[in-house]
């Protein structure tokens, strides 16, 4: 089998590396997501929010020391079908319920 990805930490199986490069990129697209109602909460749910905010960042970063270097093409590449996927599945959903918002 080619070698598909390259990676600092050779105890991952190709299995592995692919699960946490889909990892990476839907973590990317979640987080615009959220960006997007960011500011939308207020008390609590706010302060669960912005933790849920900067531990992705956090993850994100430090799989980025490591992995983003050595596979940028392949994380842009799900990231932008992730997204795509998720504003495409966002419109259909507002165009059926259009109505009913």
């Amino acid at each position: 089998m080619k070698k598909i990805l390259e990676a600092k930490d050779k105890q991952l199986n190709a299995e592995q590396q692919i699960s946490l490069l889909l990892i990476l990129a839907t973590f990317k697209s979640l987080t615009e997501q959220l960006y997007n109602i960011k500011g939308a909460h207020k008390g609590i749910l706010k302060k669960r929010f912005n933790l849920v905010m900067a531990t992705f960042r956090s993850y994100e970063r430090e799989l980025d020391a490591t992995w983003f270097k050595n596979n940028t093409q392949a994380i842009e590449d799900l990231h932008d079908a992730l997204t795509d996927m998720i504003y495409t599945l966002r419109n259909a959903v507002l165009t059926e319920n259009k109505d009913k918002i």
